[in-house]
């Protein structure tokens, strides 16, 4: 089971990561130009932060999951400033999904580590 949900958490990372290289390759670096700077950067950096964070949920599961959770932390937070403050989001379909999958982060996450930690005491007894 620890597989599958590891699958989840890299597959939508992946999407993520893979729609910010488009964006990047198609529009430009730094293609968010209806952003303000800081969020466009954010945003930009994402295109590698999403791949790093699911290679290290592959290779270092403990380091991946903190990575993943800050990720999804920081960008719940803020898309939201940029939906309900900075109005440069139009709709919020796209906040509520990341929300929902933050809310599976976490929940994994306290799963998955507590999984590895019982794991590992089995091993070495």
């Amino acid at each position: 089971m620890d597989r599958v949900v590891i699958f989840v958490l890299c597959f939508c990372l992946f999407i993520g990561g893979v729609t910010h290289i488009f964006d990047n390759l198609y529009y430009g670096f730094l293609p968010y130009k209806f952003a303000p700077e800081w969020v466009n950067i954010y945003w930009t950096a994402l295109a590698v932060i999403d791949i790093v964070a699911v290679y290290l949920l592959v290779k270092w599961r403990n380091a991946g999951l903190v990575l993943t959770l800050v990720i999804m932390l920081s960008d719940v937070a803020i898309n939201s400033v940029a939906f309900y403050s900075l109005n440069v989001l139009s709709d919020s379909s796209a906040l509520q999904l990341q929300t929902l999958f933050l809310g599976f982060c976490i929940g994994s996450s306290i799963w998955l580590w507590q999984s590895k930690s019982k794991a590992n005491v089995v091993n070495v007894t």
